[in-house]
């Protein structure tokens, strides 16, 4: 079939909507956990199913705008010619295997016919170019195969959900563009905006969407009351042929607004999706009966998810269910391609309505097959399958290739030789409880808060779902190693809090739903206390011990809250008239992760992955060997917290996060990146942030260690004493028999 591309402005639509404020966020979603893949059972089915038969395989947890306002471009039939990309290796901590691909048959023959259509989509790859069998990944290689393979056989649109560009540090290294080259050669037809397309910023966003030879559209974003992309698109493969065109449509989730950094939002809003979805609709069909057509076939491009933490309306089966009921598209198909829960999902609403979602992180590869009658099947390609019966595209992996090479030559300079423990990042650890990953990193910013601001910091916080990656143990740790446990660049900060800002902040933290197992019964932790559900803004901690009771209502399970004291090593109560001052991400700092109780003033330091990486140096690694201490958020019954004699633990070096470790060889570039005092700042949307003003030095030292691309090898200066993990009450809390067995089934 012969292919080219034709953008034309056809269509202008839509009302500017109110804005949804842009908080504070950061990475909630580039979740590193085991590879979601299809069961091998099938599902078969008469005719349409009634309203929402679905079949679930898994679910895991949760520049100046261009005026092309509300146009949809018309994209025929010679969309970019399939060229492909390679695979890798991508570093990631889970373990999976595929399985054979879960279909839905609603007619019982699927054979090819003359005017069947393939459709082929993905949805938060994260990344993922680099084809990773341990991982369950099937790569951009192989995708490209099975996609020159389905437009051998046939008609075949290939779309895209969203959260593409940005996840692994392979991805992240050329803040996106890298992925982009690769998706243009595999062929996407379309592709909707994930909350993650803004982690790299505005502007880039913009330079992304130019660069790739396909369409990125969403119908509800906003850039100062300016649409940010195009809200439709309509693919026509088949130029002369009338009634065959698809509509394509884009729509984004509001969680943008406290899921990507603030300063990546700056002036922009996110509208009601099914508002804008129904709005791009009618003003489709209008212009179509203006122009004497009829579209037959919808795609919308959902980035929503299906999660029970977002709220009802604005996900993905809602959308769905919502469309399913709407008079103008009654006797139309509708495929609603969704993304952003990490969910393996596929479900029928009404007669007219296919909703799918492939996982994640390209474990699968959606496919649907309609013909003028009905949709003759919906599902996914596994990677077994995939595997199986399709080639890699030797021309995409050899671009890969090259990708990866520049990757790894630049990633593989070695700071430690030698870990002496595994330091997990699993996100079932690091956005559920405390975990030695985490202490580390906070014990990295209460160090580095020590003698770098104005007052010497009495604790520090990182959000979970900013610690991506596991270090492995009797492993060297490179520079590519802590880029992939801090990827998103954030810089370190330190504001003044009052004692209840702390209580507030905590009462966040621990705020999630209770975790149940597939029976429903509630998962516990080792000492027998229920497990909360996986959260990004689950606070790793230094500096601070936080009981805490998980049977007792969310806004009351803190039983006591202690402080560190800098100057005398001492915890103290916390005292919530007081005065403290609180290190951590400049993510969190500015009120991310729905932390609105921080925002104040504040000072700020360097990148993070120089503080980490400076800290690894000095640090005695194996004093972190428990991969769940419970020694400082810890998670303890009521009961038992009240027979604890609880006591102070002035001198007792093991339980100071204080505790000295070996002076830095690389102090001198700390020392350039003084921070200074923030100044107020008034965004366009009203939003009031606080923005420190750099020193030349310090913008040098940021801008070396953004993606610490040029950043010198650190050298091993020795490991002496540091945190020590609060081993020691761990045993207090044991004699007090407070160990319990561990029970339920961890999700992936």
């Amino acid at each position: 079939m012969k292919k080219k591309t034709v953008v034309a402005t056809t269509l202008s639509t839509l009302l500017v909507s109110t804005a949804i404020l842009a908080n504070a966020v950061q990475a909630d979603e580039v979740e590193t956990h085991a590879a979601v893949t299809a069961p091998s059972t099938e599902v078969v089915a008469t005719e349409a199913t009634t309203n929402a038969t679905s079949t679930v395989a898994t679910t895991a947890s949760s520049e100046s705008a261009a005026p092309v306002a509300s146009s949809t471009s018309v994209v025929t039939a010679s969309t970019a010619e399939t060229s492909e990309t390679p695979v890798a290796t991508a570093s990631e901590t889970a373990t999976a295997a595929a399985t054979p691909t879960t279909e839905v048959v609603t007619n019982a023959s699927t054979s090819a016919s003359n005017d069947t259509v393939t459709v082929l989509h993905t949805n938060d790859v994260h990344g993922r170019m680099v084809e990773d069998d341990r991982n369950g990944v099937i790569g951009d290689a192989l995708l490209s195969g099975i996609v020159n393979d389905s437009r051998s056989k046939g008609t075949t649109l290939v779309f895209d959900s969203g959260d593409s560009f940005q996840g692994l540090p392979i991805s992240n290294s050329s803040k996106g563009e890298d992925m982009a080259s690769v998706m243009n050669a595999v062929g996407f037809d379309a592709m909707t905006v994930g909350n993650h397309e803004f982690d790299f910023g505005l502007d880039q966003l913009r330079r992304l969407s130019k660069q790739i030879n396909f369409p990125i559209i969403t119908s509800n974003v906003y850039v100062n009351g300016v649409r940010l992309f195009q809200p439709s698109t309509i693919v026509d493969k088949t130029p002369g042929v009338d009634g065959d065109e698809v509509v394509v449509i884009g729509v984004t989730t509001p969680e943008t607004a406290t899921k990507t950094h603030p300063r990546n939002i700056t002036g922009v809003s996110f509208t009601d999706p099914i508002t804008e979805v129904k709005a791009v609709v009618d003003q489709v069909e209008s212009n179509a009966r203006a122009e004497g057509k009829e579209y037959k076939t919808y795609v919308v491009l959902s980035h929503l998810g299906i999660d029970t933490t977002t709220p009802v309306e604005w996900r993905g089966s809602t959308l769905a269910e919502a469309l399913s009921n709407y008079a103008p598209l009654k006797g139309k198909r509708v495929l609603v391609l969704d993304g952003h829960s990490h969910t393996l999902h596929t479900a029928t609403y009404g007669d007219n309505v296919t909703y799918n979602q492939t996982g994640s992180y390209l474990n699968n590869v959606g496919r649907v097959v309609y013909n003028s009658d009905r949709v003759l099947s919906h599902g996914v390609i596994s990677h077994d399958e995939a595997k199986k019966n399709y080639q890699v595209n030797p021309k995409v992996k050899a671009m890969i290739d090259d990708i990866q090479a520049k990757y790894k030559a630049d990633s593989s300079k070695v700071v430690i030789e030698n870990s002496p423990v595994k330091l997990s990042g699993d996100r079932m650890d690091v956005r559920v409880r405390e975990t030695n990953l985490g202490n580390v990193v906070a014990d990295a910013l209460l160090d580095y808060g020590q003698s770098a601001f104005t007052h010497k910091s009495n604790l520090a916080v990182t959000n979970g779902g900013g610690l991506r990656e596991t270090i492995a143990k009797d492993k060297p740790i490179t520079k590519g190693d802590i880029i992939a446990v801090l990827p998103f660049g954030n810089s370190v900060a330190q504001i003044q809090v009052t004692g209840q800002n702390i209580h507030d902040m905590f009462v966040k933290s621990l705020g999630s739903i209770l975790q149940v197992d597939e029976s429903g019964k509630t998962v516990l932790d080792e000492n027998g206390q229920p497990l909360l559900e996986p959260s990004g803004g689950f606070l790793q901690v230094s500096g601070a011990r936080v009981y805490y009771d998980t049977t007792l209502p969310a806004e009351k399970r803190i039983l006591s809250i202690d402080i560190l004291d800098p100057e005398t090593g001492v915890y103290k109560p916390l005292n919530t008239n007081g005065t403290y001052y609180l290190v951590t991400n400049d993510f969190l700092a500015a009120g991310g992760d729905g932390f609105t109780m921080l925002g104040g003033p504040r000072e700020e330091g360097p990148s993070m992955d120089t503080v980490f990486a400076d800290y690894l140096t000095r640090a005695d690694l194996s004093k972190y060997a428990v991969i769940n201490p419970n020694s400082r958020t810890i998670s303890i019954s009521s009961a038992d917290f009240a027979a604890l004699n609880k006591k102070e633990n002035a001198a007792d070096p093991t339980l100071n996060p204080l505790a000295p470790v070996t002076p830095s060889t690389i102090a001198k570039d700390l020392e350039t990146s003084k921070p200074v005092v923030s100044k107020v700042v008034t965004t366009p949307n009203g939003k009031v942030f606080f923005i420190s003003t750099r020193s030349e030095a310090l913008k040098e030292t940021e801008k070396v260690t953004e993606t610490s691309a040029q950043t010198e090898v650190l050298p091993t200066t020795g490991d002496k004493g540091s945190h020590a993990g609060l081993l020691g009450l761990g045993m207090l809390l044991t004699l007090f028999g407070l160990s319990g067995k561990h029970k339920g089934k961890e999700k992936n």
